[in-house]
């Protein structure tokens, strides 16, 4: 349900709780603007629905009624002995957050009463989040300390976001336990203190279910000290991660979250024993990681890059490879799309042409693609290095041999070969990653019908005797 009118909009959701009967649905529009004079509906929002009985909805008596008490800001340390209530949680994309008793006391734990977010339906974004009575002073305390309890398991995804007048910062806690309470520590060294809002995400990345693995449960949240986060040192090419690079020398932005781990899937491309690993995990399209060099990079010396990576990601995803320095605007990026998916493959990026010097590199990797910490969400790289210009498989691939376009006339994706070149098979994937449609043939022209896809970005992958070409287009609404 959406509220509009001369004021700010307003949205909030309600989950149906029974099919086939009548149910009454309530939906929370605590702090919205009082000039708002327009009700939208969106039922099944996120579908887009075909007009069966499953599409339809039947709905009456809309009034507005009193609803729980405001939402009052808290402050840290938070221990749910001290007031906090159930409705201070604003919960949204099918989060729920609420005071309950401990499910489990013990040593650990022997407080009576814990916080608890439930994640049920919605997006895998979903979140439970509490206003701060202060802005919380980083300056000296910067980590936030918590305990939690879930039967989720080992390697769950936990992320604390702080919200302020600066943006937002925020930082992910893998679970090392399950059915017992374990301390869970954020760092947040280095964020501006200005920030008055405190952000939960559970299991970061999927749905939920509402079941206990959908369930957590945590207290005692404070601020405490800990290891301010050194500045990155700089690196010589080639980068190779075994040579005593750290994960504080990976800067991460917009999402992005990296560290240097064991090769989890060594193989005849790169049998090295350590690399890096970067997993998208929320934030921006842009998601990054940046590494700052020892020296400048001479682009009339040397015009290539050539990497090692290795992800589940589709054939077909952006690898962005960008050159800059800090703070002076210059930049230079370029792409090239992965050519298998699930072992690891040695790509290459040309900057031919480009007279500048730069000190800084950032790996967008995955680009513009999901942001939900899952395996297609995940790359490892290794061992950058400089190379001569680039002759390449990657170069020819920017020759694109096929006119793709939708028309909204006839609802239809085209693909026209123009080089004379059949394609032998055809995958579409939508922006989330997922195959929505294939065919196998030799073709030179082929048309699609799009009129009952959701509109957005979607990818589509030719393969072909002379190897893969990948488009990215856009089915209007």
């Amino acid at each position: 349900m959406k509220m509009e009118g001369t004021g700010n909009t307003a949205e909030a959701d309600a989950v149906t709780t029974t099919s086939g009967s009548w149910e009454t649905l309530e939906w929370i529009f605590s702090g919205a603007s009082n000039e708002l004079n327009e009700l939208v509906l969106m039922f099944d929002f996120g579908n887009l629905g075909d007009g069966t009985s499953a599409s339809t909805f039947y709905f009456d008596n809309i009034q507005q009624v009193v609803g729980p008490p405001n939402p009052q800001p808290v402050s840290l340390p938070l221990t749910f002995e001290n007031g906090t209530t159930t409705s201070d949680f604003r919960g949204f994309a099918g989060s729920t957050g609420s005071v309950v008793t401990n499910p489990l006391i013990d040593a650990n734990n022997p407080s009576a009463t814990v916080g608890k977010v439930v994640k049920d339906g919605g997006e895998f974004w979903g979140g439970s989040y509490l206003q701060l009575t202060n802005n919380l002073d980083l300056t000296t305390d910067w980590v936030i300390s918590m305990k939690i309890f879930t039967s989720a398991p080992i390697g769950t995804r936990l992320k604390v976001e702080l919200e302020g007048d600066s943006g937002k910062s925020f930082v992910d806690y893998i679970t090392t336990q399950t059915s017992s309470w374990e301390t869970a520590t954020f760092n947040f060294s280095g964020t501006p203190s200005d920030k008055d809002i405190f952000i939960l995400f559970f299991d970061f990345g999927n749905v939920g279910d509402g079941s206990n693995n959908s369930t957590v449960y945590f207290d005692d949240v404070e601020l405490v000290s800990g290891p301010a986060i050194p500045a990155p040192t700089q690196q010589t090419f080639p980068v190779t991660f075994e040579s005593g690079i750290v994960d504080s020398d990976l800067s991460d932005f917009y999402g992005a979250v990296s560290e240097i781990v064991a090769n989890p899937f060594p193989d005849t491309v790169n049998n090295s024993a350590t690399v890096g690993k970067i997993v998208r995990s929320g934030g921006a399209p842009w998601a990054q990681t940046r590494i700052i060099m020892d020296a400048v990079m001479d682009l009339n010396q040397q015009t290539g890059f050539s990497m090692k990576v290795y992800t589940d990601a589709p054939i077909g995803t952006t690898l962005k490879f960008k050159v800059h320095n800090d703070g002076d605007g210059f930049a230079n990026e370029q792409d090239v799309l992965t050519t298998v998916s699930g072992a690891w493959e040695t790509y290459t990026w040309d900057f031919t042409g480009d007279p500048s010097v730069y000190d800084r590199v950032t790996l967008m990797l995955g680009y513009d693609r999901i942001n939900n910490a899952s395996p297609e969400a995940t790359f490892y790289f290794d061992d950058i290095e400089r190379v001569p210009e680039v002759l390449s498989i990657e170069k020819r691939l920017t020759e694109k041999p096929f006119h793709i376009y939708t028309s909204s006339s006839d609802n239809k994706l085209h693909i026209i070969s123009t080089k004379n070149l059949n394609f032998q098979n055809i995958r579409i994937y939508n922006a989330m990653g997922k195959l929505i449609k294939q065919e196998e043939g030799s073709y030179s022209e082929i048309n699609f019908n799009t009129s009952f896809w959701s509109a957005g970005i979607y990818f589509v992958q030719i393969g072909t005797a002379h190897g893969y070409f990948s488009y990215k287009f856009l089915v209007s609404p």
